[in-house]
């Protein structure tokens, strides 16, 4: 299982300034296939700098286990975050 890209990424609007809520279309490759998924999350910022990404559950019947995906868009969110590739 491998992230390949998170393609049409926008932010939503929120009243909550440390927490940044996005929406987007994940495109993994699963078993030698390419799948595009919905897929909802949000960043979350601690008081000591700490970042939290949470994503919310995946509506899509896959044929594979959901923790390795969620752990596998947890760290391409971290990268892209991290390079300033989020709006």
């Amino acid at each position: 299982m491998k992230v390949i890209e998170l393609k049409s990424i926008s932010k939503e609007d929120g009243y909550i300034y440390y927490i940044n809520k996005y929406r987007a279309t994940a495109v993994l490759e699963i078993l030698s296939q390419q799948v595009s998924i919905p897929l909802s999350f949000s960043v979350e910022i601690s008081p000591f700098g700490q970042k939290t990404i949470q994503i919310d559950p995946i509506q899509q019947d896959l044929n594979y286990p959901v923790m390795p995906i969620k752990n596998s868009l947890k760290a391409f969110i971290t990268t892209m975050e991290s390079k300033g590739a989020l709006p």
